[in-house]
């Protein structure tokens, strides 16, 4: 009976601690949703802060649409690599100065003839306080070879920064091409999308009442699917062309480009012969190898006059004080002294030489390499913009309105019944094909023309 009497008791304390551990478990929870709330609110202020939205590059403005010339000249001032290669510039030009001056002079002063027993000036006539100046001095045309040197660095440097110059504006080029022939590409492909869903439904409509084939209903289910499959490649394609163009115009990965201008262009093609005749004058990437090369021919001289001596003039001051037998009664001595570098082991210098005519001859083939290359590019270029230029105009002129004919006359004999279904999807799929190769043979010729362009090393358009 005690054992049943205490039962109930302990299952009452049972009960009680169970309500209070609930009721602790609800007060946790409710301050853990407090905190995670209070920090949801602090994340979404964070994230919805316009100074950091700003800092992303989402307020920053964009002409709409898309201008090239706006493109070309935010790269021009805002490009990485251009601005590397200006700061290089710089430096190059500084080191002009200092390759042809002279070594700074060196002031020395010596206690001369100090006696170690009284440790003074007047113990003996020779003791003083003497005072010198040296200065060397490098064989005769070394200094000018080595401004010369870098004189030609800071001319590659330069040439450099024009060749860069072009090479972004022609990449900038090809990627507003790129990202104008995706948006157009997707707004083509969502108006066929839409027309595919039309003939989809008179199919299905048809097959309803007796007047069509299933086979027409399936066959135009799957051009859809694969449209709407296509959909998602054209958008992927906007995205890679919008990162492409982000990075070289040093914008923020959140930026969103509008649709670009039109991407139709009606330059000429210009002669090969012409360009590829002043090429060596003209083509910047060229010119940095030349000026390279005339850097090696003074860099071999300054190594063989180098292998020469060199001279260290000096002059000194000793003051003196006057001391007892002094013959020159306390006078003060004037000192003077030359010191000869003399270059004895040949072999060293030699071998330096022989590594300056080495490299002369590498800078030699590079530009030899790089003339071969220019013009290989330059020709494959030419050629790429007369495919294109050809392209554009008989796509324009002649296979698109054609399929754009063609898709009119098998809708019209499709409701007549004179044309069956399979025959005015083709058409369709035809004007869809038709209308993507002149897009993109309007940006191939942009691409082209701009690849040209920075090959030649100047504007054409």
């Amino acid at each position: 009976m005690a054992i049943e009497s205490r039962k109930p008791g302990r299952s009452t304390d049972f009960a009680v601690t169970g309500r209070a551990a609930a009721a602790l478990a609800w007060v946790f929870i409710t301050l853990a949703a407090t905190c995670i709330q209070a920090h949801g609110s602090e994340t979404r202020g964070a994230m919805g802060d316009p100074t950091l939205l700003a800092s992303l590059g989402e307020a920053e403005p964009l002409p709409s649409p898309l201008p090239l010339a706006w493109c070309l000249e935010r790269a021009a001032a805002e490009n990485p690599a251009i601005a590397a290669d200006l700061a290089a510039r710089d430096a190059a030009s500084s080191r002009i100065l200092p390759a042809g001056a002279l070594d700074d002079p060196r002031l020395r002063y010596e206690a001369s003839n100090i006696p170690i027993g009284d440790l003074d000036f007047e113990s003996t006539p020779l003791s003083g306080h003497q005072l010198g100046l040296n200065q060397r001095l490098p064989f005769p045309g070394l200094l000018s070879n080595r401004e010369a040197v870098a004189r030609a660095g800071a001319e590659a440097a330069s040439f450099a920064v024009m060749d860069r110059e072009l090479a972004v504006a022609s990449q900038v080029e090809a990627a507003w091409a790129e990202l104008g022939f995706s948006q157009r590409a997707l707004q083509i492909t969502e108006s066929n999308i839409e027309l595919l869903r039309q003939l989809v439904r008179v199919a299905e409509v048809k097959y309803r009442v007796g007047q069509g084939l299933q086979q027409d209903v399936l066959r135009a289910q799957v051009e859809l699917t694969a449209l709407l499959d296509e959909k998602l490649g054209r958008e992927a394609a906007i995205e890679r062309a919008s990162a492409r163009l982000s990075s070289l115009l040093d914008l923020s990965i959140a930026i969103r480009f509008p649709r670009t201008d039109a991407l139709s262009d009606a330059s000429r093609v210009p002669d090969l012969r012409a360009l590829a005749s002043g090429l060596e004058a003209k083509n910047a990437r060229l010119l940095v190898l030349e000026s390279e090369v005339e850097q090696a021919r003074h860099a071999v001289r300054v190594a063989e006059l180098e292998g020469y001596p060199d001279f260290d003039l000096g002059v000194g001051y000793r003051v003196r004080r006057r001391v007892a037998g002094d013959t020159v009664d306390g006078d003060d001595f004037l000192a003077a002294s030359v010191t000869l570098r003399l270059p004895l082991n040949r072999s060293k210098w030699k071998a330096r030489a022989a590594e300056r005519r080495a490299l002369l001859r590498r800078s030699e083939a590079r530009y030899r390499d790089a003339r071969a290359s220019v013009l290989g590019t330059l020709r494959s270029a030419h050629a790429e913009l007369t495919r294109a230029d050809s392209e554009t105009t008989l796509l324009r002129t002649g296979l698109v309105p054609q399929a754009r004919q063609s898709l009119e006359s098998s809708r019209s004999g499709y409701q007549v019944g004179r044309v069956e279904f399979l025959g005015l999807l083709d058409s369709q799929v035809r004007l869809l094909n038709a209308e993507l190769r002149a897009v993109r043979a309007e940006a191939d010729r942009r691409q082209a023309y701009a690849a040209l362009e920075a090959a030649a090393g100047e504007t054409l358009r």
